[in-house]
């Protein structure tokens, strides 16, 4: 539906989608989409993970195309095959990953794909002073000269969004811009906003940060499950109100029979990394699951590769039982008994080329290996595909390549390789990320089988429903550190996302 508040104007929209839909095998993505932004207007896109929002961010920017729909600028159809149709027609994009050549200059990056020349050589004057122009825009302090490897991460966040107004921007896409900026850069962007928004340039603000939302915005739409849910004027709008349109009337949250959790296994102490992790500290024990969810940038990822030996702490330390664990790199972490399964499946999980076999004995090939270092075949092939079956992974062959199985057998093949290597504590960031209902239901029998078998288990997640579903307890992350603990017989999904903003005592 639309709120009475949106209706039309009489001006033509810079941007409008009419029925956009697109499907991925076993999802649709986005469905029937209708949406517009106008020109000079900053609009809000909200929506948990899986509603849809990167999906549409994708299409606007010339990643995926659309399998249904129209996207519509200036009154009339357009196709945004590339990430040059996207340039030409105004569209910029800023994501949550940065793409930033560290080996290069600030104004080297900024002008990237469309440098200054002059009598065909390329003009070094003009570029650091383009550099100069938006940075200022900014009101970033960096010199264009400063290789982008010496940056804070924060600078280089901003460094993304210079590159991005370098192009001139009829609308500019930002992916949570503020989830690596403290509040002062966050005061910067929010000026640039400001005086975009005066020149005309369409803004479409992607966030979980919905006090940012409500400050920034003039109209939000938003996304559940792929569909439509309100766009509307954020005028008398608050964040529980925001949090009752994402997440829908509460729901009957599945959960497995109640767990009777052991001895602690896993000891976390003043664990911290830089800025992002400070002072973590928290058990699980054996039979149980603690689930730690956040905003985007919160640090909850980074203490979940902390933990699995993927980043090295700069202070505390981390426990198995009564053993320290020195962990420089995961394969550290998986001696100890402790194994990661990341939120990049596809870059950091899978390996393609391999069979779903070789995937799922990867990680416990010392096991099998005979007196001359070579592995057993035999043994490997018959306990892979016991691994296959308790966890579930449907494939016509293990010997098929894994990246011919959908986005749920893959996780499910991870599962089982993780499963096989018999760990101890098991660390899953967004276990469900990009699959079908039916698949996450199947992933969360699994892991609760995993803590039935005494595992410890951390789910590092921002889907509410899921840590509501999974955890025996959450734990909230907030700039870095734990700044709640609650369980899901003592909080819902709208009380969870007000702790998770800041916005409500436990």
């Amino acid at each position: 539906m639309t709120d009475a508040s949106d209706a039309r104007d009489g001006r033509v929209p810079l941007l409008e989608l009419r029925s956009l839909t697109k499907r991925f095998p076993g999802v649709v993505a986005l469905s029937d989409l209708d949406m517009h932004i106008r020109a000079g207007e900053v609009h809000g896109l909200i929506g948990q993970n899986g509603a849809g929002k990167s999906t549409l961010i994708n299409i606007l920017s010339g990643i995926y195309p659309a399998d249904a729909g129209e996207v519509v600028v200036d009154g009339q159809p357009v196709q945004i095959r590339s990430a040059r149709d996207a340039a030409a027609l105004g569209i910029a994009t800023v994501f949550q990953e940065l793409s930033l050549l560290p080996n290069l200059t600030v104004a080297q990056n900024v002008v990237l794909g469309h440098e200054p020349r002059r009598l065909g050589l390329l003009d070094t004057a003009a570029m650091r002073e383009r550099a100069r122009q938006v940075l200022g825009r900014l009101r970033l302090p960096v010199d264009p000269d400063t290789p982008v490897s010496r940056l804070s991460l924060a600078e280089r966040q901003m460094v993304e969004i210079a590159k991005a107004l370098a192009k001139n921007p009829r609308l500019l896409i930002l992916d949570e811009p503020t989830a690596p900026l403290g509040q002062a850069e966050s005061n910067l962007l929010f000026s640039a906003i400001a005086d975009l928004r005066r020149h005309g340039v369409a803004v479409l603000y992607v966030s979980h940060r919905f006090a940012e939302v409500l400050a920034l915005c003039d109209i939000a739409t938003v996304l559940r499950n792929g569909r439509h849910v309100v766009t509307t004027s954020l005028a008398g709008w608050s964040e529980a109100r925001l949090t009752e349109a994402m997440l829908g009337a509460a729901s009957d949250t599945y959960r497995a029979s109640a767990r009777a959790p052991g001895d602690v296994l896993l000891s976390v102490d003043g664990l911290g990394w830089g800025t992002r992790v400070r002072d973590v500290s928290f058990s699980v024990r054996r039979g149980e699951i603690v689930g730690l969810t956040g905003l985007v940038g919160a640090g909850q990822n980074e203490v979940a590769r902390l933990i699995g030996g993927d980043l090295v702490p700069d202070t505390g330390h981390v426990r198995v039982g009564n053993r320290a664990v020195v962990a420089r790199m995961p394969d550290d972490a998986i001696r100890a008994g402790i194994c990661l399964l990341t939120e990049e499946r596809k870059t950091e999980g899978i390996l393609p080329n391999l069979s779903v076999r070789e995937n799922i004995a990867l990680a416990s090939l010392r096991r099998r290996r005979g007196a001359l270092g070579t592995v057993e075949s035999r043994a490997e092939a018959k306990a892979a595909a016991e691994a296959a079956r308790d966890f579930g992974v449907i494939a016509a062959s293990l010997e098929m390549p894994i990246r011919s199985l959908s986005g749920g057998n893959q996780q499910k093949a991870l599962l089982a390789r993780w499963g096989l290597a018999d760990s101890d504590v098991f660390v899953f960031v967004e276990p469900t990320r990009g699959v079908d209902v039916g698949a996450r239901a199947d992933i969360y029998r699994r892991l609760d089988d995993l803590a039935r078998a005494g595992k410890a288990i951390v789910v590092v997640s921002s889907d509410l429903v899921e840590v509501l579903t999974l955890a025996d307890r959450i734990l909230v992350v907030r700039d870095g550190r734990i700044a709640e603990e609650t369980s899901p017989k003592d909080t819902g999904e709208e009380h969870l996302n007000l702790l998770i903003q800041g916005a409500a005592a436990a």
